[in-house]
């Protein structure tokens, strides 16, 4: 017997055997037997998947790059004349997303992200000046579903913005030394090192001819 809801679905398997048999095979079954609730979460606040770099939009970029280098994560897609970046992450957990509960006569438990599922993340990087860019990251997640008595399908979790506000965190902090290059007239020539510097009176390592006239005096 099949039954179903709008927000779940239980099977329930029994065969015509033999009374003894039978009995056996149905306490197991109200054991064994699960209904699947979809995900209830709420959808990340725009506080956790939003914020503004105090960046020209070049820069921003190359913030958000950086980061995405920095986490190890594959570039799937990229239109920079868009601002749009789709990447592959890593394996997320309960903390990063919610994935629906299963519930059965052992009681009700939420449905834990297998190894293999999927984790993809959107930037969208889009100017609001000159000098600063609005920078969105929304995440999308995917299990395999394994439910008793079900053929096993996949489900589409809901982020709770955890990972979003991480990486945000990240790339304001990429921002803060996020440099333009420095600029240099063609053909000029490269601006000699400093010589180093020594406060009066402290030891050092460094040759007598390293060193500033006075110092190695």
């Amino acid at each position: 017997m099949q039954v179903k809801s709008p927000n779940a679905f239980c099977y329930i398997s029994a065969r015509m055997i033999s009374p003894p048999a039978r009995m056996a095979l149905i306490v197991l079954l109200l054991l064994a037997v699960g209904c699947f609730t979809q995900p209830t979460a709420q959808e990340p606040a725009e506080s956790k998947t939003t914020t503004v770099i105090p960046l020209p939009f070049d820069l921003t970029w190359t913030a958000v790059n950086n980061v995405i280098q920095q986490n190890d994560f594959q570039i799937q897609a990229q239109d920079p004349n868009h601002g749009i970046l789709e990447v592959l992450g890593h394996r997320f957990s309960l903390q990063d997303a919610d994935c629906g509960k299963i519930k059965s006569i052992g009681g009700t438990y939420a449905v834990e992200p297998e190894a293999d599922g999927t984790a993809v993340y959107n930037f969208q990087v889009k100017p609001v000046s000159n000098e600063s860019t609005r920078v969105t990251v929304r995440a999308s997640y995917d299990s395999p579903l394994h439910v008793p008595f079900h053929t096993n399908s996949d489900v589409q979790c809901t982020s709770r913005g955890a990972e979003e506000s991480r990486l945000l965190q990240q790339i304001l902090a990429q921002a803060r030394v996020t440099h333009p290059p420095a600029y240099r007239k063609p053909g000029a020539p490269e601006p000699a090192p400093s010589a180093p510097f020594l406060a009066p009176g402290r030891p050092t390592l460094l040759k007598p001819g390293m060193l500033p006239k006075g110092l190695s005096e």
